[in-house]
């Protein structure tokens, strides 16, 4: 009986695995970026959009979307999943995604104070908050830093992505960081209208 069982739970997982490629194969045509290692053969999927400047990355794990630019020809996934690291070789830009179950039940207030304390409390160019999402955004000589985190209190999770670019190429990211903003949909969380006015 117990082996019968067993053969169900993996029957029934194998099920959710097809379902789940197709439902995100069926939402537009899917491409893969290599990875940053030359020596590995991992890839990271993403979906074509209509716009030809971005594709979207989906993660599975915690079910959020996010626009990617093209010009970041290669990822890698994080080891635990819950993410990946987009990369523009030419602009030496880093663009990371994540989330990660808040079995401490931090608060956006408190999150925030992290992000901000571990990144040696910088002098902040952007600092926008709501009750369940930040945005911060710094600048650090020839490097900027734009990070966004929505709180998720019903599943307690947190979804976050920040882009790393050259702080002489600031226009060209604006416009990039506004797409991604109005893109970003983090799983469960009601948005409380967009964050990002004028970045």
């Amino acid at each position: 009986m117990h082996m019968n069982m067993k053969k169900i739970a993996v029957a029934l997982l194998s099920v959710a695995c097809v379902a789940s490629t197709t439902a995100f194969a069926a939402a537009g045509e899917v491409m893969t970026i290599k990875s940053s290692n030359s020596d590995s053969v991992e890839v990271v999927q993403v979906l074509k959009t209509k716009d030809k400047n971005y594709y979207q990355y989906y993660n599975s794990q915690y079910g959020y979307t996010i626009d990617i630019p093209r010009t970041a020809t290669q990822a890698d996934t994080s080891v635990n999943g819950d993410g990946c690291y987009f990369q523009d070789p030419k602009d030496r830009a880093v663009i990371t995604t994540y989330a990660a179950k808040n079995g401490m039940g931090f608060s956006v207030d408190e999150l925030y104070n992290m992000d901000v304390g571990l990144n040696g409390s910088p002098k902040l160019t952007t600092d926008i908050k709501t009750k369940n999402s930040y945005i911060i955004a710094w600048t650090d000589g020839k490097v900027s830093y734009y990070h966004e985190l929505y709180v998720n209190a019903k599943d307690k999770s947190y979804t976050a992505f920040s882009v790393t670019y050259p702080t002489d190429k600031k226009a060209k990211y604006a416009e990039i960081i506004a797409h991604m903003d109005r893109s970003f949909i983090p799983n469960g969380v009601k948005m409380e209208g967009r964050l990002m006015n004028d970045y």
